[in-house]
């Protein structure tokens, strides 16, 4: 065909993506910028079809700028091969992403690359030479065992661009100074809208690697300290720590719920700031609701959760003697909805889950066992990450935790399936370690596995699996739905089952009644003989 409607392409390009092995970050990327970056430029001229010549022209453009350095070579990768899966599937219908030809070279190749080039002698007897300072960092992090994907994000949008900045300026020395002004500059830019979290976070960590190996001769992997977070005015910040403080203290909220509160308070200091307001001295109830109103469109996802924090907040103030009169009154109270529930996995797919990692593995031991405990124990993904030794009685076959959540205490039976496969990765996978968590980082520096790693390996398994689903943000707290919906379909009685998933509230644990309209017929029966949480199918 000579000329296709670009938006039309585009739209059906991205289906097949989500149809096909592609991840969802992946697919988004295409739709924001791959896709995105095209469809804006040939908007902005009111061109609605285009042909394989324009889409050429147009990568040329773009080839242009990147090599005048105005954005960064990510995006220039996923502008050009957006360009070329758009002509590829006009042309065959498919978005065969592995028959796009080659890259083509760069139209010039810099002084040196930091992805491809090595220091020179001279440079590595310098101890202030940037070029070899950076070379040094990249060696460390991948003897710390991290992926080429991780350190080429470090390098691509961290020490490129702090390389590049010092030789726009005649530098080949490291200038902590520079580099300084360079994160201050890209947080600016970060909280206005202006660039994404992942490129502020990249410079950051690059920036903070890049200081310590010049200071010390080696790095550190830990998290990078929140140096760079915006702070809201002094007072504001004062009241937010005594808050904070004392609810930690008190028990009042659970230590994830104080975490989200924090935020959501944060968001709502900065609101009144752009009122002008620095402290709460004659502060109205009518600027209150104001302020909150014009929040509310920060949080169009968990506004309940916001609103009743910011509410808690102004409370505690009133309640202390921070504020003569009680601001919360002007906080409107708001109702959670709780009737959406996202369907777990099915039987058949959690077997196909577990059937995926290689049990020859140490990576293998520790994906499986974590996901079958998941299966049968219905715990929530920071429960397990943050599960140690001392909360298995092996005897007793009992997991006691903590909840981290909700900070109630919770007995659970363990399988003997999950703790075999325990057992099996502490025995012979885990590695050696003084850390008191059972579920370890086997890259870089040794540490507990966190959340977001967890939801990652159950989105690596799903791929693996080629499980394919319409029903979003399936990840590890699938396995805990299906767990409950599990219970639910057994006939298992309401009350039990909120103890059994660790709920404060029996309102919580109602979402699974949307999904079985015979459980929840049958839900206040009494308990009856059912399989054990080990049978998933």
């Amino acid at each position: 065909m000579d000329t296709f409607n670009l938006q039309e392409v585009a739209e059906q390009s991205l289906r097949l993506l989500k149809q096909g092995d592609a991840s969802a970050k992946t697919v988004k990327e295409y739709r924001t910028t791959g896709f995105g970056a095209v469809i804006r430029h040939f908007t902005r001229q009111g061109v609605l079809n285009v042909s394989a010549k324009m889409l050429d022209a147009f990568v040329l453009e773009q080839r242009e700028l990147f090599e005048r350095r105005e954005f960064s070579e990510w995006k220039w990768r996923l502008v050009r091969r957006g360009s070329e899966l758009l002509k590829h599937f006009a042309q065959t219908g498919t978005v065969e992403l592995t028959e796009l030809r080659p890259w083509e070279p760069v139209l010039r190749k810099p002084r040196q690359s930091v992805e491809l080039d090595m220091p020179t002698p001279e440079q590595l007897a310098d101890p202030d030479d940037l070029f070899a300072l950076i070379w040094r960092v990249k060696q460390e992090l991948l003897k710390a065992g991290l992926t080429k994907r991780t350190v080429r994000h470090y390098t691509a949008e961290g020490m490129t661009v702090i390389l590049r900045r010092h030789t726009e300026q005649g530098l080949v020395h490291y200038s902590e100074s520079l580099v300084s002004d360079m994160v201050a500059e890209i947080r600016s830019k970060y909280e206005q809208g202006l660039t994404s979290r992942v490129s502020y976070q990249n410079l950051r960590k690059a920036s903070f690697l890049l200081a310590e190996m010049h200071r010390t001769g080696d790095i550190t992997l830990y998290k990078v300290p929140d140096w760079g977070q915006r702070e809201p005015a002094p007072e504001f910040a004062a009241l937010l720590l005594h808050f904070c403080d004392n609810a930690n203290r008190t028990g009042i909220l659970a230590g994830s719920t104080v975490k989200v509160a924090r935020s959501a308070i944060r968001t709502f200091f900065f609101e009144l700031e752009a009122r002008g307001r620095k402290s709460f001295d004659g502060i109205t109830l009518a600027e209150v609701s104001d302020t909150i109103t014009r929040m509310a469109d920060r949080y169009t996802g968990g506004l309940y959760s916001a609103i009743f924090s910011v509410r808690v907040f102004l409370l505690h103030l009133y309640e202390n003697n921070f504020t003569p009169e009680n601001l919360s009154l002007a906080v409107p109270e708001m109702v959670a909805c709780r009737t959406v529930f996202r369907e777990g996995f099915t039987g058949g797919e959690t077997a196909r889950l577990l059937d995926e990692p290689n049990l020859e593995t140490a990576f293998g031991k520790r994906d499986y066992a974590m996901m079958l405990l998941a299966a049968q124990t219905g715990l929530r993904a920071c429960d397990v990450v943050n599960l140690k030794r001392e909360n298995i009685d092996w005897r007793a076959g009992e997991i006691r935790i903590v909840q981290q959540k909700t900070g109630k205490q919770l007995s659970l039976p363990l399988e003997p399936e999950s703790g075999n496969a325990i057992a099996d990765y502490l025995l012979h996978a885990r590695p050696e370690s003084d850390l008191p968590y059972i579920f370890l980082c086997h890259t870089g520096a040794l540490r507990p596995i966190n959340n977001r790693s967890a939801s990652a390996l159950v989105t690596k398994y799903l791929r693996r699996a080629n499980i394919v689903s319409h029903i979003p943000r399936r990840g590890f707290h699938s396995f805990r739905r299906s767990f409950g919906t599990r219970l639910l379909q057994n006939e298992i009685p309401l009350e039990l089952l909120r103890q059994l998933l660790g709920h404060s509230k029996i309102d919580s644990a109602k979402p699974y009644l949307s999904v079985d309209e015979q459980g929840l017929k049958t839900c206040a029966l009494g308990l009856v003989p059912c399989g054990k949480a080990g049978d998933l199918v």
